[in-house]
């Protein structure tokens, strides 16, 4: 009985960069947390829906209602104030009671706890069209109108009647529709206008609509809608084409360049077929299409990457959408090699049949037993499985380095996992606000915006394990290191476990808003602004490192990596290098 509502809205939590622990030092709202959900186990044990005993149905609603009593006792609706898992208990056991109402035949009292659960949280719930909910009310007048209501709600924040599906041709109002879409979630919901005080969002409207209204066809009308998410400078807003038109905006040969030095280098070649086609690590790209490679990057790529910082901007410009494009347009490159012999290549943007990936989340030993564990993203456990995998080396060795260069980010509970394994005191996580617009304030002539912290944010982390590692920890960082990714960065830097080591971070993170705009394309607004845990800010800026380091053109041509040798430089320098194992327990 509703054990499928919890597991979703903490999956919900945790996906907005609440942290669960699983052994937190136990709180007042959490023993009231555990005392409910002793109550509504008890009940769960006496109902079986398949074969329902009205006397146990009976005992159950008995326990159910006593659990209600506790909630409502001052001392625990206060602390359920200040306790999203305490206060949506009520929830949960109010869920309950109605599949144990409906068991009874009562539907009546039913659909008053409906309106009791909808009191609480009135979003649209899936779970009201549920068989066991809706086969038992289908012909009640009350169960409609609650339906009615919620579909009111759907349509008002989904916008299905704008958000059509992928058309070649869209109509002018859809166009002129979508852009207003985003503007208007923009302008009431965006977290960072203070980032941007010279844009007029306004101004910014009027300017683009006469080019989504001349827009020719779907591809156009996206060429000129993915321009506007970038002036808003942040890397967690953005507007994506649709998925039919992905090969036409995304395709790009199996090859990672950077900006290094000044200079436009391919660092890793994905292809044998590329390998054979002359393009080798340490190549310069010169031009692209017959453009200086510099001013390609600013006109053809900038425009429509959205970025936090001048690091991140960079990043995506001479990363990430250089060589991205039309599948079906070749990349016509001049290149010049380390010799300084230069060469014109014509280079597919798909097709390859050979493409090796990098080995995922790598794991070695080097010299002076440190252990190296690359976590390439947080975007599953897989990171600390992978943790978890090598931990016995890890418990062994001297120091350890942890390598989050190219992680893009995912759930920073993933990164908190990991960092729980290198101390047994509480970790410190980054503090959460939301934007705040008070339409009173603004009809009174008291227009302003605040930011209010969000129930729970910066509670530390805590999970307990047998044994933690002990020793010199670095962490390697750069400006792809980027959203979970400097959650974990913050929460390391916090814990004072260790160095960072490398360049700044990205510079973003947050929770971004998404929904679908007309044609089958998405947008995203970040409306969640995270900062350390004692306010300093660091989106629009990135986590500087304690060991500035990065690589050079002839580290790029060498096979060096001077910011992996940096960091081990400074562990072997550690005292605590001296200790054979550092296993310890917590």
């Amino acid at each position: 009985m509703g054990r499928g509502i919890l597991a979703g809205m903490l999956a919900c939590a945790l996906g907005c960069g609440v942290v669960l622990a699983d052994s937190a030092p136990v709180k007042p709202a959490m023993q009231a947390y555990d005392q409910i959900t002793v109550l509504r186990d008890q009940a769960d044990a006496l109902v079986d829906p398949k074969h329902p005993d009205p006397a146990k149905l009976k005992q159950a609603e008995i326990v159910l209602q006593k659990a209600l009593r506790e909630m409502d006792q001052p001392v625990i609706d206060g602390l359920a104030e200040g306790n999203v898992y305490l206060r949506y208990r009520r929830y949960n056991v109010l869920y309950d009671l109605v599949h144990l109402y409906l068991l009874q035949a009562r539907r009546a009292r039913a659909l008053d706890t409906i309106d009791a659960l909808l009191a609480i949280d009135s979003s649209p719930g899936e779970w009201l069209r549920d068989p066991s909910i809706s086969g038992p009310l289908s012909d009640e007048p009350r169960y409609k109108a609650i339906l009615a209501q919620q579909d009111s709600a759907d349509r008002l924040w989904h916008a299905k009647s704008i958000a059509v599906p992928y058309s070649p041709q869209l109509s002018e109002a859809q166009r002129i529709a979508g852009l207003s879409l985003f503007w208007s979630e923009a302008k009431y919901n965006f977290v960072h206008f203070d980032h941007v005080p010279q844009l007029d969002w306004d101004q910014t409207y009027l300017d683009f609509l006469p080019q989504v209204i001349t827009a020719k066809d779907t591809r156009a009308y996206y060429e000129v809608l993915m321009r506007l998410a970038p002036l808003l400078r942040d890397g967690h807003t953005n507007i994506y084409p649709p998925e039919a038109l992905q090969d036409k905006f995304y395709a790009r040969p199996p090859m990672r360049t950077e900006l290094v030095d000044g200079k436009v280098l391919v660092t890793r070649v994905f292809s044998p077929t590329l390998v054979k086609q002359g393009i080798h690590v340490g190549d310069e790209i010169l031009a692209i299409d017959g453009i200086e490679a510099h001013r390609y990057a600013h006109e053809r790529v900038a425009p429509f990457e959205s970025s936090s910082t001048p690091q991140d901007a960079d990043v995506r410009a001479f990363s990430y959408g250089l060589l991205s494009g039309d599948k079906t347009q070749p990349l016509h490159l001049s290149l010049r090699d380390a010799a300084g012999a230069t060469r014109e290549l014509v280079v597919l943007r798909g097709d390859y049949s050979d493409v090796q990936s990098p080995v995922a989340f790598a794991f070695r030993m080097l010299p002076g037993d440190i252990a190296y564990l690359a976590l390439d993203h947080f975007e599953s456990d897989a990171s600390v499985k992978a943790f978890e995998q090598h931990l016995p080396q890890i418990m062994n060795a001297r120091g350890l380095i942890l390598d989050v260069r190219y992680n893009g980010g995912g759930s920073s509970n993933y990164g908190l996992e990991v960092l729980s394994h290198l101390s047994n005191q509480p970790i410190p996580t980054e503090v959460s606000r939301e934007l705040q617009i008070d339409p009173v304030d603004r009809a009174r002539g008291y227009p302003r915006l605040e930011w209010r912290k969000l129930p729970d944010s910066g509670e530390p982390y805590l999970k307990k394990h047998a044994s933690i590692f002990g020793g010199p920890v670095a962490v390697l960082i750069g400006p792809r290191t980027f959203s979970a990714a400097e959650d974990f960065t913050v929460s390391f830097d916090a814990m004072k476990r260790g160095l960072l080591v490398g360049m700044a971070t990205g510079g973003s993170t947050g929770q971004p808003l998404q929904f679908d705009l007309p044609g089958g394309g998405k947008a995203r607004i970040c409306v969640k602004r995270d900062s350390y845990p004692d306010g300093r800010e660091f989106i629009g800026k990135g986590i500087t490192p304690d060991i500035v380091a990065a690589p050079t053109v002839a580290d790029i041509r060498a096979g060096r990596d001077p910011v992996l040798e940096r960091a081990v430089a400074a562990l072997r320098k550690s005292p605590s290098m001296a200790s054979p194992s550092h296993g310890g327990k917590s």
